[in-house]
């Protein structure tokens, strides 16, 4: 049985770059307040009428040429996202266009801040099956057109970033994919979700009193995320140790997405990490959910922080709940 392995990444972010000085104003707060309430300090934003899968496309091309491999040779595409370019059809259809691909299976993943695990160990699944020979996995958001630029959206707003970013999953004689394990807990799934528009509301899937009501914006209670999130990263890191037979030692860098960098990093260092070795994807761009994974893994590669053979530890939590890890050789 062939092993998956990711034989190419690549990630894209807008080359607009937000500060916390900059949305303070519209916040109703100061910058040095934004910082303290999310550890978070920058963010990319899109301009008017990008799309995630315009995101993914740019991203697709450089894991396409990392890998040695054009659009032609792919023959699955899983997009990982919680911020679809529009209702139906899924981002992956876009996305399949944008790069030309010939007519190959394409669908959307919804597990949120963890969906790029949850795609990425899809692909596995279907190239040691035989099923698929070069998955494209994406994971992509564009959060800010949905984002509230108000006071009482201060503690959600800033958390936020778009990009995405891209795996190429294929057959290979490498470890790849050594070990994974999903988890999804629907209880008290109000502590983080977005309500509006929503199917199950009739007549209309939005009403004014809903709209006024600012119902179709996030809503997050971080205060009761956070100890679940903690516990959580820590157990799935230790699961996935654990499935893979590799000892916490032998991790070059443990990538951690969660959409308060401060928690990501203390669940990991609470199993005796040295800070080095942490990657809080929120740290650098934001939270950007789905896509949070591969662009830090693609920026450690580039900035050699991490070498092709090392073994690194994605860990995600959110919304859902939903949380996972994977060992992963690059």
């Amino acid at each position: 049985m062939p092993a998956g392995v990711v034989l190419g990444w690549g990630r894209a972010l807008p080359p607009r770059m937000v500060s916390n000085e900059e949305l303070a104003p519209a916040l109703g707060t100061s910058a040095s307040a934004l910082t303290e309430r999310t550890g978070i300090t920058r963010r990319h934003f899109v301009e008017p009428g990008v799309a995630p899968s315009d995101l993914a496309r740019e991203a697709s091309l450089d894991a396409l040429a990392a890998a040695g491999l054009t659009a032609e040779d792919v023959d699955l595409i899983i997009f990982a996202t919680m911020t679809p370019d529009i209702a139906f059809p899924g981002s992956g259809c876009f996305l399949q266009d944008k790069l030309a691909c010939r007519t190959v299976g394409a669908l959307d993943v919804r597990a949120q801040c963890a969906g790029f695990l949850f795609a990425l160990v899809t692909a596995d699944r279907y190239v040691r099956s035989g099923k698929a020979k070069r998955v494209l996995v994406a994971g992509g958001e564009v959060y800010s057109t949905a984002l509230e630029m108000a006071p009482r959206a201060a503690a959600v707003t800033p958390i936020f970033g778009d990009g995405a970013g891209i795996a190429i999953v294929g057959a290979g004689e490498r470890a790849g994919i050594l070990g994974a394990t999903l988890h999804s807990d629907p209880g008290d799934l109000e502590r983080f979700w977005c309500e509006f528009p929503a199917s199950r509301h009739t007549p209309a899937r939005m009403d004014m009193e809903h709209f006024n009501a600012g119902d179709h914006f996030y809503r997050l209670d971080a205060e009761r995320v956070h100890p679940q999130a903690e516990r959580a990263l820590a157990e799935v890191t230790r699961e996935a140790l654990a499935r893979a037979d590799v000892p916490l030692e032998r991790i070059a860098l443990h990538v951690v997405n969660y959409f308060d960098p401060r928690v990501a990093r203390k669940a990991i260092a609470g199993l005796g990490v040295p800070d080095a070795r942490i990657l809080a994807t929120a740290e650098a761009a934001g939270h950007v959910g789905a896509g949070g994974i591969p662009i830090a893994v693609a920026d450690a590669l580039a900035s050699r922080r991490v070498r092709r053979g090392d073994l690194v530890c994605c860990s995600a939590f959110g919304a859902g709940m939903s949380w996972g890890a994977a060992i992963v050789e690059l």
